[in-house]
């Protein structure tokens, strides 16, 4: 116990590295992939989501091409495609760059398909609304489908930013100090504090997660997305369920009538 209180009283080690001393590594670093990688990855992501559901069949089947390529690598794998593959062509990246781009890649394709649902679940309605009112097909998608498939989006790109993020940590393979690296090179220096850098690094992508989580539930209520109250039965079935209640539910289930 010990240990692990020793190296929680590091954490600005594994927060930052030596930072601004020297470069920027751990945690922060993680963050910054996630954050770059998000961005970049939703601009392509949204140009490949709309090219599947393109009426033209040379641009649909292209971009469902690339997108189901690239969801069915590995991300090891891509990473390993633009670190081992770009210097072959020319392109001499920084390791940060070259994380940035596979990172980007990856999230792209996921992106993607949730664009491509999201759109799919605004009624065909609002399109044909849009057109008979003299809207080309480009201005109703940017003002009317769009706003209305991101509240249906959200709650995807939240979860894919919280499992991207948590990918993150896979970039260590190539040599970038992130917070998993840090974490192995402080379990190798001192093999008997393995157990308490691995705590750390835990506590710290647990807690980033956490917080985007709830982040995100408070984004989801100021936009009208979560309401609970819409959702429950005004008369609950017990003669439905297969399973005898608890005791505490049953009583829940009468306090409700």
């Amino acid at each position: 116990m010990d240990f692990l209180v020793e190296q929680l009283a590091n954490w600005q080690f594994y927060l930052i590295g030596a930072y601004p001393k020297g470069a920027l590594t751990g945690l922060v670093l993680n963050i910054v992939l996630a954050i770059l990688s998000i961005v970049i990855g939703l601009f392509f992501g949204i140009i490949f989501g709309l090219g599947r559901i393109s009426c033209r069949r040379y641009i649909r089947h292209s971009c469902g091409l690339c997108v189901d390529v690239v969801r069915s690598t590995p991300l090891l794998m891509i990473i390993f495609w633009f670190y081992f593959f770009l210097p072959v062509f020319g392109a001499k990246l920084p390791l940060f760059w070259c994380a940035v781009i596979a990172l980007s890649v990856y999230a792209a394709a996921y992106q993607a398909e949730i664009v491509r649902a999201g759109v799919l679940a605004v009624p065909m309605g609002q399109m044909e609304a849009c057109l008979s009112t003299g809207m080309s097909r480009l201005q109703a998608l940017i003002s009317v489908i769009l706003p209305q498939a991101f509240k249906l989006m959200l709650p995807s790109f939240v979860s894919f930013f919280n499992s991207l993020f948590k990918s993150t940590s896979t970039v260590y393979i190539i040599g970038i100090v992130d917070l998993t690296r840090t974490g192995i090179i402080i379990s190798q220096l001192k093999p008997n504090r393995i157990f308490a850098a691995y705590i750390c690094m835990a506590i710290g992508f647990w807690v980033v997660c956490y917080a985007l989580s709830v982040a995100a539930r408070i984004l989801e209520k100021k936009l009208g997305i979560l309401d609970y109250e819409s959702y429950k039965p005004e008369i609950c079935r017990e003669d439905l369920v297969l399973l005898p209640l608890p005791k505490t539910v049953k009583r829940f289930l009468v306090s409700r009538k």
